[in-house]
């Protein structure tokens, strides 16, 4: 029995005309990436992008685990797939590479090379390097480099032999007779041909042993002169095989750097880094002169005495700090765990007999440098969570530039010890999520938050 108010059940069931619909299956739908309802808060974030000035960073403000990182993150890539270009083939913030400081090894340089050439130049770098060990071998073990060598150093004998002689000839006329001790040469007078025992010097009158005094002294001014002279041209040879090697050395090095320095010439620091190299392989030719076996041996051999270990080549290496090889468009990074290392970067450290060595191929990026030129995301909460990240990242953001150095450094815990690498500029858009209430309290206990978070918006996402 039907009542007035009754609605057949057919009538309660909605059906959707499928007709109606554009596409046969929801994956051809393209995915939403705006925000819903949100007009003024995406005008506030598309208004602090497109500032590029100190301070204008964003917060977002909302409810925690509404999406607000995701949508963030994947309006974000919508606006870095229109910044590219098919005529800029995919523009990207360089790379930035440490590489080592002839003048002052304990500051590390940094360079900015265009994107992708980080890895171009420390490929350059190594395959330079084992070039030159393979010729430096090849050359220095000639048959005509070693027979060079040896007449230089059969001259130089033959001329301390000469000098010796004619003192040695000099004190026979003299009855007097050279001899080699550990402490030195020694005059001894003669006697029938043969060295004068003690018991008959001391029998000597006074007269003849003042005599003989006068002459032995004057035979040990020349034997003086004839050792500064060999001493001087022992030096004069060292020198000249120095010379000679240098020569040598500069043929195999002068032509492959001047090939790098002309591929480098857009980039005056690298031209000055390769000058640099080309001088300290000059200087440093036995590097190059020994096996690779013995190198090894060198490296490992020291660390078994409690030395730290050396890499003989460790002045021309490379270290990519930034690769943005792969990067298209401006890079957007979202730290989950932004810890005062993860963030800012660390040199690390290797553990060696109980103490620690570092050097600047172990400086590692942080989320922040890998931002560069693009932007980073974070949340509130995560931030304050780790000690002293939140001065360490205003501070980074007031003076727009990076320096990697221990949390105790910065604090004044320690004293700066180890490598103090060059400062980093950056230009890296920091959005930070968080509550409303935290903003509040963040905007009243800090003074310097509105000056480098000049941008809110507020909106209540919806996943």
């Amino acid at each position: 029995m039907k009542t007035r108010f009754e609605v057949p059940a057919e009538q309660l069931t909605w059906r959707c005309d499928l007709s109606l619909l554009p596409f046969a299956c929801t994956a051809e739908m393209t995915p939403l990436e705006d925000f819903i309802g949100q007009e003024r808060a995406m005008r506030a974030i598309e208004f602090g992008l497109g500032v590029n000035k100190p301070g204008f960073n964003i917060f977002v403000a909302g409810l925690s685990g509404t999406g607000k990182t995701s949508i963030i993150k994947a309006f974000l890539q919508k606006v870095t797939r229109q910044e590219i270009s098919p005529e800029e083939n995919f523009p990207a913030p360089e790379d930035w590479c440490y590489i080592y400081n002839f003048n002052d090894p304990d500051r590390p340089q940094a360079l900015k090379i265009r994107r992708g050439w980080g890895k171009i130049l420390k490929s350059d770098m190594e395959q330079l390097i084992k070039g030159l060990q393979r010729e430096a071998k090849r050359m220095f073990e000639s048959d005509e480099f070693v027979r060079q060598r040896q007449a230089m150093i059969d001259e130089l004998q033959r001329k301390q032999q000469e000098t010796m002689e004619s003192v040695m000839e000099e004190a026979n006329k003299n009855n007097f007779t050279l001899r080699m001790t550990p402490s030195g040469i020694v005059l001894l007078p003669m006697k029938q041909g043969k060295p004068m025992e003690e018991a008959d010097y001391i029998a000597l009158p006074a007269a003849e042993k003042k005599l003989l005094e006068e002459k032995r002294s004057e035979i040990e001014k020349k034997v003086d002169a004839a050792l500064r002279e060999g001493k001087k041209l022992e030096r004069a040879m060292v020198e000249k095989l120095e010379e000679i090697e240098t020569q040598a050395g500069d043929y195999l090095v002068r032509i492959p750097v001047a090939e790098l320095k002309e591929k480098y010439q857009d980039y005056p620091k690298v031209v000055a880094y390769l000058d640099a190299v080309h001088d300290h392989i000059l200087k440093n030719l036995q590097r190059f002169k020994i096996s690779e076996a013995t190198s090894e041996a060198r490296s490992f051999g020291p660390a078994l005495m409690g030395e730290p270990p050396s890499d003989p080549f460790l002045p021309y290496r490379v270290n990519i700090f930034v690769d943005n090889s792969a990067t298209e468009g401006s890079p957007i990074i979202v730290e989950t765990n932004p810890s005062y290392h993860n963030l800012f970067g660390v040199i690390e450290k290797k553990p060696l007999m109980g103490g620690y060595i570092t050097d600047f191929t172990l400086i590692k990026a942080g989320s922040i440098s890998r931002a560069n030129g693009g932007y980073l995301i974070l949340h509130d909460r995560d931030v304050l969570a780790n000690a002293g990240v939140w001065e360490a990242l205003q501070r980074v953001i007031k003076n727009r530039e990076l320096k990697i150095e221990e949390p105790g450094t910065f604090f004044g815990w320690v004293p700066p010890q180890g490598l103090r690498p060059d400062p980093i500029p950056t230009d890296t858009k920091v959005i930070m999520t968080g509550d409303p209430s935290l903003y509040r309290v963040l905007a009243m206990q800090d003074p310097d938050f509105h000056e480098t978070f000049k941008i809110k918006a507020e909106a209540a996402f919806a996943q």
